[in-house]
């Protein structure tokens, strides 16, 4: 069976619920731990898992989004984005001044400006498999979203989601086609 790497997003884990459903609709999920905080540790780290794992997939939410993105751009392997961090830069710059809450470890995230400016932009000439966007992203907002992936020449397609995924069977499903 197919691997996909999964990748969290910000203050998760690799036991996040999505990823614990799709391991339930039967998909072969290898999901880690990672701090997506730290762009350089990060990014090293999941360079490693794809090589010791040769994913056939990479799917990420929000920040994961963002790293399965990137991920697609250094290694050529396909990804699909769903709620996708597309400027880490701009869109965690709020936590300079509040730190984000770490939902897997009871604590806090605090960002620091090099930190911020150590993330990469995505490129336009990364052609992701498939990018889900949430109508209802109280995150990240869907018209920025849909505006980004526009401006990048990427299709994608809404759901009547929130930031988070609420039909893991819907994506699981989607995943599986794109397999």
């Amino acid at each position: 069976m197919s691997k996909v790497i999964y990748l969290h997003g910000l203050g998760s884990s690799g036991q996040a619920s999505t990823a614990v459903s799709l391991r339930k609709a039967g998909l072969n999920i290898v999901a880690p731990d990672y701090a997506p905080q730290q762009y350089q540790d990060s990014i090293r780290q999941l360079l490693q898992l794809i090589s010791q794992q040769q994913p056939a997939l990479l799917v990420g939410t929000s920040m994961g989004g963002y790293y399965a993105l990137k991920l697609t751009e250094l290694t050529g392997l396909p990804c699909l984005a769903i709620n996708a961090c597309y400027e880490p830069a701009l869109s965690l710059s709020k936590y300079l001044q509040q730190p984000a809450e770490d939902y897997a470890n009871g604590g806090l995230i605090y960002f620091t400006p090099p930190m911020l400016h150590a993330f990469t932009p995505l490129s336009p000439a990364v052609k992701p498999k498939g990018i889900i966007i949430g109508k209802r992203d109280e995150s990240i907002p869907a018209e920025y979203q849909q505006a980004f992936c526009q401006q990048m020449g990427w299709n994608w397609q809404l759901k009547d989601w929130g930031h988070r995924v609420e039909d893991s069977q819907w994506l699981a499903e989607e995943i599986k086609r794109l397999l």
